[in-house]
């Protein structure tokens, strides 16, 4: 059994996210993380990877929904608006209401969604208490606040260690379990 903060996958960006591996697990929506996920730290600028992964997310019926802890809800709002999904604002990660509202917009359960972020012990552990599949991505910017750094320096050996026992997305052919296992090759 994997421990609670420990991911389901890696992966570099949200784009190098492989959606065929989501969708073969029986993933039908995606609760994405705002800063340093899907947009640089407190900006809302979106990268044209990101956009062509949300385009790419659609195309293949999957759901997508942003839930964030952004005080400025604003924000949120405008980048959910941008890419036309739904937006939780204020969310309260790591508390299972903040993945149950995400689902709740998305008509999803825990065994039918994933959730993507870059902080383990918001994201990912907040995520793994609903049974939801998980996806740590590399923070999109060194940029972030104080409390989130000091945040880092607990979750760096962590990450460190899962290179090594967590399948990364976009370095070999995945095929995943529900069972919250992948057989990779290479």
């Amino acid at each position: 059994m994997r421990s609670l903060v420990t991911p389901t996958f890696l992966a570099e960006s949200v784009w190098s996210v492989d959606l065929d591996a989501l969708v073969r697990l029986g993933v039908r929506g995606i609760i994405l993380d705002l800063d340093n996920t899907i947009v640089d730290w407190n900006q809302s600028w979106l990268r044209p990877e990101v956009r062509e992964w949300v385009r790419s997310a659609r195309e293949r019926g999957l759901g997508l929904c942003l839930v964030s802890n952004a005080v400025r809800g604003g924000r949120v709002e405008q980048v959910a608006k941008e890419l036309g999904i739904g937006a939780v604002l204020r969310a309260g990660k790591p508390l299972p209401g903040a993945f149950r509202r995400g689902m709740a917009a998305l008509v999803t359960d825990p065994r039918s969604t994933c959730a993507i972020g870059d902080q383990v012990f918001t994201d990912i552990l907040g995520a793994s208490r609903l049974g939801l599949v998980t996806v740590l991505v590399e923070p999109l910017s060194p940029r972030e606040s104080f409390h989130t750094r000091l945040i880092r320096l607990i979750e760096s050996p962590l990450r460190r260690r899962w290179e090594a026992t967590v399948t990364i997305f976009g370095s070999h052919t995945v095929t995943a379990r529900r069972d919250g296992g992948a057989k990779s090759s290479r």
